[in-house]
């Protein structure tokens, strides 16, 4: 079984004829293949190694109807009550190392320091799954800038003991820091990296959210003058590479609720970016300051280079005709950052003029922050002065000037440090007792997407005691799973969810965006309408829940779902009558929406209680945290159960998932969960109703999986179940990551997407170690006797080797001469290519257009293989992507594709009661591996995966790709021309898997153990777990003698090549096997599927009726 991203279902389609005529001493005589001699093995497959019949009708013994879940305003409720208990928990947290911060200051205690982050050693550290990294657990660490002041206040120790008693008390809090005005930090728990003085905690947006809470508008004016250009002394930049450092480093303090531009400017103004481009709006308004934008604005910045005069006239008046062209929005603190190394070449009377013209029509409200760069400014330092107290000749009268600041910066590599802390002009002790959060944003870490809650710490000084003194800031960190872990996980369909906007109407969380944690950069947040399309929700609720204002609306709403894997399969929308519940959550800005599928609104199927088991109790995939005399072996370097499944449980399993995604399982949890599932206790430790039901009734599996022939146990990997309840059982038993979720995984909702097939992936690189697998699914439903009710209860599924799908291929549809095969999906991935045996390449996600261009051309003109797209507005993408539709419905297709002076013949066959077709391609030297040919008939420049899009024209033979969406910038909106296309539903991302452990399988015999070494036929070779055919050295020569070995001495047929998940050490290199350089071998073979499947043996000619 896989965590990988790609264990994920593909509707299987193998091209084949639909006759064949053979000669050559046989009898001469049409062989037609069917589709249905495959079906029929696929179902006893299913049967025979997962043992579906046995696990359909269990739960069709057990399956009975119940009430339908909770309603909407029940559920809403609750969700709405947990987020704010949570938060108010955070807010205490900070406010008590807030408190315990000002004491320090106001006792004195201001030389206290902890070991210096940079020299805490790896053996003081552990791992600690709360912060997904090594920890020092009762210590902290101190952090220093360098350019933190020399005699600096550090009040380390009493911060410690602090953030040490509010872990204890809030176990699930993460790292808790103090960053100080004068440039250091202290953080809990402590940590180990080899960086002394990069970090700053006066450059984050959590310290600046913390220190002046109020939204920004900023508008960095910069001189590109010539005179820019000068090296500055004891660098190898120049006045205007430090000034571009200095305005990435201000792009990097802000949020996305603040906006920024960028104005250049030497003889004139300029414009920061290209008219053509996406941020060209920039050019005369101010923008959101979203990831999106600051990645793009310091694209443009990067780009400015130096030349020309210095007029300052003509740019501050621009300046203020960017902030015209600007919505004001109240309560926002609003500065220009006005930055030159040199005189200005017009007067001071014309600058001040033109000032004082365009600030009379904002009643001179925006603050203006002068930096003169260098000594050479000093003869208009006066003219800087003016400009930043706004001292003119005439202002109106009994207006209040907003006074400004004047700064000379004459050492220039301080630049960054004075004009990225231009928010301290801004720091009021208005907001000394204030607590707030910052938006999401990405973690470092590597803990996904978090959110800060931060306080101010103040002291108050001067002469009579009174003044205040910003100290620094103090900061929490929550996960948006922690924090929203109950919401992301309420679901008893895949129509029933909740999600949570902000009152901008930006999507927090919603089930069609990625999950927090898979993110690896800061998220840009959209409006909620693009993931909820419908005009009646807009009418109806939309403007309802950012005015706050709780509410219900019943509507039809559309729902996206994918039949595949997003985004490589696209995504189709249906129609579902919905509840609609919402309300603020209290304290917050947030607010939270539930949906309810008003089809489950009376009753539902479910299970009946189920009877403890009678023997062995359950085994917990944590075996290092229980005690089991189950024998265990080495499952790819791993501790695992060969004989009895292990069980998990997802996060939706239990009342609070969060609680189980955050804190750390123990022995003594495990006993209790155990003890519950057995029925040795009556306490329930959290989980909700059906899941002890759903453990005892898949616990039957365990006697059916034991009856696996050995053919099954040399080719198959993992057998697995996942239940809607959320409980997974697998065998071979392993430890799984903690956040592994089977409902959330592809293999799982590929098949529910698709109830009662049989389902086929396209081949993945196992993320345990058993090289590149294919997995086969199928759903198993509760049906209510007497009844309509009827539902999916879980799904099956079971690993198998790439290998192992060619063997059972060829013994189905014996080869003949002038016919290959090749395996795609409903999307035009290729499931099986003969080039999989041999090519050095990954096989994950390649695309028919990669290996047979000219097929796919002609599918492509034919209407077979049709374009379509989904947008993925949080990338600003649209997936360009394909399905197989046969013209009228018809079960077969067959064509002859031109390439050039030859031709392709195929021929498709549908397979019954699976998304699956079978067949044959002709021998062509369209296939051959040449580039130029290959190019000449389909665009595919990736390999593997999505690459950019050459053309977007409906017959444009290109692979799957991605290509920009049109978007408003500015204002983080997208036109109506984006609108147009279905929503690609979330991507699923690899999930990293449990590290191996040194020696913990010491003396534990394989659990596939396949003899690699003295297998001599190639096919029975590949077909078998951790066995390679190795037939090339590390150069690609080919060798004397191809023989079968370990994928740890061999890997794709390449010696010295190794499979990367297998944890192979020096050892498992060694030995070669015995080989025949066989080409797969004749006569009598038994299938995977337990048939005899004769072989022919004469030599024939395959044509196409």
């Amino acid at each position: 079984m896989s965590v990988s991203a790609h264990n994920e279902y593909s509707t299987l389609v193998v091209v084949i004829t639909s006759a064949l005529l053979v000669y050559n001493g046989c009898r001469s005589e049409v062989v037609r293949y069917t589709g249905q001699a495959f079906q029929s093995q696929l179902e006893q497959f299913a049967d025979d190694a997962l043992g579906v019949t046995a696990m359909q009708s269990g739960f069709q013994s057990a399956a009975r109807t119940s009430p339908a879940p909770v309603s909407g305003s029940v559920a809403l409720n609750q969700l709405a009550s947990n987020v704010a208990s949570r938060l108010q928990t955070r807010f205490r947290v900070a406010r008590n190392l807030q408190s315990a911060a000002r004491g320090a200051y106001s006792q004195g205690r201001t030389r206290e320091t902890e070991p210096l982050c940079c020299s805490v050693r790896s053996s003081d550290v552990v791992f600690d799954s709360r912060f997904n990294t090594t920890v020092t657990p009762a210590q902290s660490c101190d952090r220093i800038s360098a350019t933190a002041s020399t005699y600096r206040s550090t009040i380390s120790v009493t911060f410690r003991q602090a953030a040490a008693s509010n872990l204890a008390e809030v176990p699930e809090v993460k790292f808790q820091y103090y960053g100080s005005e004068e440039g250091y930090a202290t953080i809990f728990p402590g940590f180990n990296t080899s960086d002394c003085s990069s970090y700053d905690p006066r450059y984050r947006p959590w310290y600046v959210a913390g220190a002046v809470p109020a939204d920004k508008d900023v508008l960095i004016v910069v001189d590109t003058s010539g005179s820019m250009g000068a090296i500055v002394s004891g660098t190898a930049k120049t006045r205007l590479d430090l000034a571009k450092d200095a305005i990435l480093s201000i792009l990097s303090v802000l949020s996305d609720r603040d906006r920024i531009t960028v104005l250049p400017f030497n003889s004139r103004p300029d414009n920061i970016a290209p008219a053509s481009s996406n941020l060209s709006c920039f050019n005369n308004a101010l923008g959101q300051a979203t990831p999106y934008n600051k990645r793009l604005l310091r694209y443009h910045v990067d780009r400015l280079v130096e030349g020309g005069s210095t007029y300052y006239g003509t740019a501050i008046k621009r300046a203020y005709e960017i902030y015209a062209n600007t919505p004001q929005i109240p309560n926002r603190d609003r500065v220009i950052l006005f930055l030159s190394d040199g005189v200005p070449t017009d007067s001071e009377g014309t600058i001040l003029a033109e000032q004082e013209r365009a600030a009379r029509q904002f009643n001179y409200s925006i603050v203006v922050l002068t930096y003169a760069m260098g000594n050479n400014v000093r003869s208009g330092e006066v003219t800087l002065r003016k400009m930043a107290s706004q001292s003119y000749s005439s202002p109106l009268s009994g207006v209040q000037r907003a006074l400004g600041e004047y700064r000379l910066v004459s050492n220039f590599q301080n630049l960054r440090a004075s004009l990225t802390r231009f928010y301290s002009f801004f720091a009021s002790e208005d907001t000394s007792s204030s607590v707030i959060y910052t938006n999401p944003y990405y973690d470092a870490f590597g803990l996904g997407v978090i959110l800060t809650v931060a306080a101010p710490v103040y002291t108050f000084g001067g002469a009579t005691g009174s003044t205040p003194v910003l100290r620094g800031v103090v900061g929490v960190d929550i996960t948006i799973t922690d924090l929203f872990g109950d919401i992301s996980y309420f679901s008893d369909d895949e129509h029933q969810y909740a999600f949570m906007i902000n009152t901008e109407g930006h999507a927090i969380l919603h089930p069609l965006l990625n999950q927090p944690a898979d993110l690896s950069s800061d998220p840009t947040f959209q409006d909620i309408t693009l993931l909820e399309v419908d005009a009646a929700f807009r009418d109806q609720i939309y403007y309802e829940m950012r005015a706050k204002t709780p509410g219900h609306a019943v509507i039809n709403a559309t729902r996206f779902v994918t039949s595949g894997i997003s985004p490589y399969e696209g995504a189709q929308a249906t129609t579902v009558l919905s509840s609609y519940d919402w309300k603020p959550v209290d304290g917050t800005s947030f607010i939270l929406c539930v949906v309810l599928n008003m089809d489950l609104s009376r009753e539902v199927a479910s299970i009946s209680p189920q009877p403890a088991p009678r023997s062995a109790g359950t085994v917990y995939h944590r075996l290092d945290l229980i005690t089991t005399s189950t024998p265990k072996c080495n499952q790819f370097g791993r501790v695992a159960t060969g004989d009895v499944s292990a069980v998990k449980f997802s996060p939706e399993a239990f009342l609070d998932p969060s609680y189980y995604l955050n804190v750390p399982e123990n022995k003594t949890g495990v006993s209790q969960y155990l003890a519950y599932l057995d029925g040795r206790s009556s306490y329930n430790p959290y989980f909700k109703v059906t899941v002890k039901d759903y453990v005892r009734l898949t616990a039957l599996l365990d006697s059916v999986w034991k009856l696996a022939s050995i053919d099954y146990t040399q080719s198959v990997v993992w057998r697995y179940i996942g239940t809607i309840g959320g409980v997974f059982r697998i065998i071979p038993g392993t430890q799984l990551p903690t956040s592994y979720d089977h409902l959330k995984r592809g293999w799982f909702t590929r098949s529910i997407n698709n109830p009662g097939q049989l389902i086929l992936s396209s081949p993945y690189l196992d993320a345990f170690g058993a090289g590149f697998v294919v997995t086969l699914g199928t759903t198993i439903t509760q049906s209510v006797n007497q009844s309509s009710i009827s539902a999916v209860g879980a799904v099956m599924a079971v690993d198998f080797t790439l290998g192992y799908l060619d063997e059972v291929l060829q013994r189905v549809y014996p080869p003949r001469a002038g016919l290959r095969y090749i395996i795609i999906d409903s999307s035009g991935y290729l499931v099986f290519h003969p080039d999989f045996l041999t090519d050095a390449r990954s096989p994950e996600w390649v695309h028919l257009g990669h290996k047979e261009p000219f097929v796919m051309r002609d599918l492509l003109l034919k209407g077979v293989l049709q374009k379509q797209s989904c947008a993925r507005y949080d990338a600003f993408s649209r997936h360009v992507t394909y399905k197989m539709v046969l013209p009228g419905g018809a079960t077969s297709f067959s064509s002859t594709a031109d390439c050039f002076s030859s031709t392709v013949s195929y021929q498709f066959e549908q397979v019954d009661n699976s998304n699956v077709y079978v067949g044959f391609l002709s021998s062509s030297s369209c296939s051959r591996k040449d580039g130029t040919l290959y190019q000449s008939a389909c665009s595919c420049p990736t390999f593997n995966g999505l690459g950019r899009c050459s053309s977007v024209t409906v017959q444009t033979c290109e692979c799957p790709c991605t290509v920009d969406l049109p978007v408003s910038a500015c204002n983080n909106s997208f036109p109506e021309q984006s609108r147009q296309y279905n929503v690609c539903p979330a991507e699923i991302f690899a999930l990293p898997v449990v590290p191996r452990k040194a020696g913990s399988v010491s003396g534990l015999s394989k659990c596939s153990d396949n003899p690699c070494a003295t297998i001599s036929r190639s096919g029975s070779c590949r077909a078998s777990v951790g066995c390679e055919w190795c037939t090339r050295d590390i150069r690609e020569t080919e060798l004397e003698r191809s023989f079968c070995s370990t994928d740890c001495y061999c890997f794709q047929g390449i010696v010295g090549r190794q499979n990367p998940n297998a944890g192979c050490d020096a050892g498992s290199r060694d030995g070669q096997g015995g080989g025949n350089n066989d080409s797969g071998g004749s006569g009598q073979v038994v299938s995977m599927f337990g048939l005899l499947i004769p072989m022919v043996v004469c030599v024939g000619t395959a044509l196409f009726p």
